[in-house]
């Protein structure tokens, strides 16, 4: 189960309170990898924020998966409304079993899916499995800065005081250690991004 279907008020959320932070993420992403052109995926995408904002500063074709119809419909729909439709495009697929070709995707980006992903191993060998040489994946869930933490930490709370709490928890040190231990079984390079903006396991497939 995602995120997403965790909260049905999901993509009111992503769309209002969280939508400063796509383009910081997706900027930073795309600074540190230095990929700008071929095929990206939006693993767990929600309404594809995240990849639409790695669209709209890329010359990358963007893949929005989601195991949810909502979900996607809702992605569609956000690409139209960024005329971007053309470079956005929907898969509706679970994590675990992606229908997609091996060594595929140039780059891979995926925030607040992966604590709700049922097999850490198999979901992070898939993505090996399609993640194409000399190709990157950014899996976790960062803020982009400390400052934009705080800032939707504070809003969120209005509408759920235990949101803090609930927030921790999938930062929990158990949590962590799975997320990392299943990104080192691929026996691919990878390395942990941990900070006040959030945490990222960042896969890198060797040329």
């Amino acid at each position: 189960m995602s995120e997403q279907d965790k909260s049905p008020d999901f993509p009111y959320i992503a769309e209002n309170i969280f939508a400063p932070i796509y383009p910081v993420i997706a900027a930073n992403i795309v600074k540190q990898s230095g990929i700008e052109k071929g095929i990206c995926l939006d693993l767990g995408c929600g309404i594809a924020s995240l990849g639409i904002a790695v669209a709209e500063i890329t010359d990358m074709q963007v893949y929005g998966i989601d195991i949810s119809t909502k979900m996607c419909r809702l992605s569609r729909n956000k690409a139209l409304r960024h005329c971007i439709s053309g470079k956005v495009a929907l898969v509706q697929s679970d994590v675990h079993l992606l229908p997609l070709k091996n060594n595929c995707a140039d780059l891979i980006v995926s925030r607040g899916s992966v604590f709700f992903w049922n097999d850490l191993p198999v979901a992070f060998n898939e993505i090996s499995r399609v993640l194409a040489p000399g190709g990157q994946a950014w899996v976790g869930g960062g803020f982009g800065t400390k400052e934009l933490k705080a800032q939707i930490s504070d809003k969120m709370v209005e509408i759920d005081p235990d949101w803090r709490a609930s927030s921790k928890e999938r930062l929990s040190p158990e949590n962590l250690r799975a997320i990392k231990e299943a990104g080192r079984q691929t026996e691919i390079p990878c390395h942990v991004i941990q900070n006040d903006s959030g945490f990222w396991m960042v896969l890198s497939k060797e040329g």
